[in-house]
């Protein structure tokens, strides 16, 4: 069920993301050529129009991810669905998986725009040269260089995962309200936010009053500076990952025992 779910969510996406990523490959490969050609004044008109598209892409994607969320599973919508033979678990993770999706998508898509737009900028030599050295590298220490790929990878993944689970929450407490619940979501957000910052903060600063640093390069002296990193990242993936948990229960709890529908 799952799988049909995120099915028809894709569907129901696809008509606003497709056209957008077309349309701004489309224009950046046409400035690409009006610049080659030397016509400055159109390929500046192109540019702009590019960074149009760029930005609203960036704001449909949030605004997509928000709309989708409240109007399919807190608005009148939220009658069928919950109606549906799938567990609340469901109902939130075929948001959360296609909302991840697109981020990464629009990603991709303006990252390309990007590279298309700037391809004349590069030095084919000094493009060529880093990616030897970055070859070479990879050759000395290919195990270490899959671990931090591996790490940036997750630490991504988890910091998308954590700022749309961010947004559901905030949705989702607003069902404790009957009114004005944008703005009372609004408040959760910040609220949560800060309290993260917050907390955040004063864990920095008891590592720091504790010279907590100074005793683990003392326990862990013989692991290097690898490994002590290794220490470092560990923390905040976990970190990370129990922000994402407690988001997602929060949200969880308000659909399974606190709905509101409006």
């Amino acid at each position: 069920m799952l799988g049909k779910l995120m099915k028809y969510e894709f569907m129901a996406t696809s008509r606003t993301f497709l056209p957008l990523f077309a349309a701004l490959i489309l224009v950046s490969i046409v400035n690409r050529l009006l610049s080659s050609l030397g016509l400055n004044v159109p390929s500046t008109i192109g540019t702009v129009i590019s960074v149009i598209l760029m930005v609203g892409i960036a704001v449909v994607t949030l605004l997509i991810t928000l709309q989708r969320f409240r109007n399919n599973l807190l608005s009148n919508e939220g009658y069928l669905m919950m109606t549906l033979p799938v567990s609340t678990d469901g109902l939130i993770l075929s948001k959360l998986f296609v909302s991840i999706v697109w981020y990464v998508a629009s990603a991709v898509v303006v990252i390309l725009s990007i590279l298309i737009l700037a391809v004349a900028q590069f030095d084919l030599k000094a493009v060529v040269s880093f990616i030897k050295q970055v070859g070479d590298l990879i050759a000395r220490t290919p195990l270490r260089f899959f671990i931090y790929a591996v790490e940036i990878v997750v630490g991504l993944v988890l910091g998308i995962f954590s700022g749309i689970l961010l947004l559901y929450a905030s949705l989702a407490l607003s069902m404790l309200v009957d009114r004005r619940r944008g703005l009372f979501a609004f408040g959760a957000y910040v609220v949560i936010t800060t309290a993260v910052q917050t907390l955040v903060a004063i864990l920095i600063a008891i590592a720091a009053v504790t010279r907590l640093m100074d005793r683990i390069d003392a326990w862990f002296v013989d692991i290097g500076s690898f490994g002590q990193s290794q220490i470092v990242i560990l923390v905040v993936i976990v970190g990370e990952a129990a922000l994402c948990a407690a988001l997602y229960y929060i949200t969880r709890v308000m659909l399974k025992s606190k709905l509101n529908l409006q």
